[in-house]
Formats: C-alpha cells, structure tokens, sequence
C-alpha cells in the first residue's frame, strides 16, 4: 500500500507520540518510521499499514493512503 508519509507524520505528532515509541509498538527500527515520513519508503504491506491504524487510533483506513480511493457517488 502507497501511504503519505507527511500525513503519517502530523497525526503521529498530533497523538503526542515520538517517533520511536510508535516504531517500539510497531516492532520495527525508528528509522523505518523516518523514511516512511520523509517519503523514502513510500509502500507498506497492509497488516503493518493496519497495525499503524489501530496504534494511532485512526478510524478511517483513507487517513494515510498516499492516494485516497474515490468516494462513491
């Protein structure tokens, strides 16, 4: 899954987490996180793409897709 790294990153901040706290309960290296946010790794596979939607309590699956899927008309 394509995720948008700069969205991953000011609702990340906005939850008050650091960035190795979320890569601690993620169970990978905070540099991986850091990539992700910067927009050096840009795909995911989608169980860690839902595991950072349920650690930051995120309800809609959209929130961080790189490119949201239309809305139904």
């Amino acid at each position: 899954m394509e995720i948008h790294g700069y969205a991953l990153r000011i609702i990340r901040e906005a939850r008050g987490r650091k960035t190795s706290d979320l890569a601690d309960a993620l169970g990978v290296d905070r540099s991986y996180i850091a990539k992700i946010e910067t927009g050096h790794s840009r795909r995911v596979s989608s169980p860690f793409y839902n595991a950072l939607l349920a650690e930051l309590q995120i309800d809609d699956y959209r929130a961080l897709l790189a490119e949201a899927p239309a809305r139904a008309a």
